[in-house]
């Protein structure tokens, strides 16, 4: 039996998949089975989590990291560093554009961190099909 380990909740919106995102997640795909890391982390496209500026973005859990700017050139050493050794990527983290501090966990993002969801509770979070 199969027992994922970590959820890639990768951005598949429209914002998202307009930077790029397809090519991002396609990269992650080949580069996840490569390691042979595929049977243990999955990748899941959800919905748009609507902060399309600094897509295409990525939520790791359950840790809560959240990746930002992602580009297919960023994969190797995503999956190697973080997937692989345990060290998440501080330069693919969000960064604050007033104090310039990186910020790895989304509730701490300002973005987020004072918005309540009752509608869309899920947003970001499952499969919109």
């Amino acid at each position: 039996m199969n027992k994922v380990r970590t959820q890639l909740m990768l951005c598949g919106g429209t914002g998202c998949q307009a930077n790029d995102g397809v090519a991002f997640q396609k990269a992650l795909e080949k580069e996840l089975d490569r390691q042979g890391l595929s049977d243990e982390i999955k990748i899941i496209e959800t919905g748009c989590n609507g902060f399309c500026a600094v897509g295409p973005v990525m939520l790791v859990q359950p840790e809560g990291i959240f990746y930002q700017k992602l580009r297919p050139k960023d994969v190797p050493f995503l999956v190697e560093e973080h997937f692989l050794k345990g060290r998440p990527v501080k330069k693919l983290f969000y960064v604050e554009p007033d104090s310039k501090e990186t910020i790895p966990n989304m509730d701490q993002i300002p973005f987020f961190s004072h918005q309540m969801f009752w509608v869309m509770r899920n947003k970001g979070v499952i499969d919109p099909e």
